[in-house]
């Protein structure tokens, strides 16, 4: 009965032994890029997960954030291989850009993949870009990835060392202007594309739109009285998280304004930021007889401006 009870004993023992074992390594934390080598591999000629990471591990997920400009990128991703569809903000005047990633066990490591992406203003197309997420150490995670060499046609394995530290992940991006958003593409406002110009006063009033293209529209703007510019503007509409967003830089001016889509139809489109001081809406509609009318209007106590500007050749 000892030498059953023993064996049992045993067992029991190796079993918890072989439990502890199989547990999977937490990566949770802010991580920073090294130049030291990774060990085992040739070190990446640049960081293979970018400058710096934020990963928190919680059961059966793993959320990343990511710096993007000044602002980050953050999603959740179950550790079962499910795609993910996450939305990389553009830059000013740029489009959203979409990836499609994938993140999954990999013995004690986990396997990041990138399987799909959407340019601005494009269509999805297929990648394969794989890297694997391990602890060194409790202060040390090495990424590893292939790169290919298209002069030679080979591929290597490269990784980067990343130190763990304490630095704190970066704020969201800015939501923009606190409004209700109309969904919208930049097709649906496509007719604004041309050369505008008006009268307002003894003024004239000028603004030139590209056509849309890659999930944008740019422009310039300029008030002439008689031969002299007594102002000018740099405008864009741009495709952001399912909507439009506005952007004017009055002579210049940094950072730029920005104007939420609150409303659109086929013929007109209007954008609004409550908290600017003036002004807080402005409206394009497309006329019967082919101009374009602009208005601008504050808070209500004043009236609004409208300007109706003539295709020109």
């Amino acid at each position: 009965m000892r030498k059953v009870a023993w064996g049992a004993m045993l067992a029991c023992s190796m079993l918890a032994t072989s439990g502890r074992g199989q547990q999977k390594p937490d990566l949770t934390g802010s991580w920073m890029a090294t130049t030291e080598p990774p060990g085992g591999v040739a070190a990446a000629p640049s960081a293979v997960f970018g400058p710096r990471l934020w990963l928190k591990q919680d059961g059966t997920t793993l959320t990343v954030t990511r710096p993007v400009r000044d602002a980050s990128v953050t999603a959740t991703y179950p550790l079962d291989g499910s795609e993910v569809r996450t939305r990389i903000p553009g830059a000013l005047c740029v489009g959203d850009a979409e990836s499609f990633e994938t993140a999954a066990w990999d013995g004690t490591g986990i396997a990041f993949t990138v399987v799909g992406s959407i340019p601005p203003g494009g269509t999805r197309s297929t990648l394969n870009v794989r890297r694997v997420l391990r602890l060194q150490s409790p202060d040390a995670l090495v990424v590893e990835a292939t790169i290919r060499d298209a002069a030679q046609g080979t591929s290597r394995q490269v990784g980067t060392l990343y130190k763990r530290t304490s630095e704190p992940a970066p704020a969201a991006p800015d939501p923009g202007p606190k409004v209700q958003k109309a969904p919208a593409t930049m097709a649906q406002v496509g007719w604004i594309a041309g050369v505008w110009s008006g009268a307002a006063g003894t003024a004239t009033i000028e603004e030139r739109w590209t056509p849309a293209a890659g999930g944008a529209m740019l422009a310039t703007a300029r008030t002439l009285r008689g031969p002299v510019m007594s102002s000018f503007e740099f405008l864009c509409i741009a495709e952001r998280d399912g909507s439009l967003v506005y952007s004017a830089m009055p002579n210049g001016r940094s950072p730029a304004t920005h104007f939420a889509l609150t409303a659109v139809s086929a013929d007109s489109a209007t954008f609004e930021n409550p908290g600017h001081d003036f002004p807080k809406l402005i409206r394009y509609a497309r006329r019967a007889d082919g101009s374009l009318e602009t208005t601008i209007s504050g808070d209500g106590k004043s009236k609004p401006q409208t300007f109706v500007l003539a295709r020109q050749p």
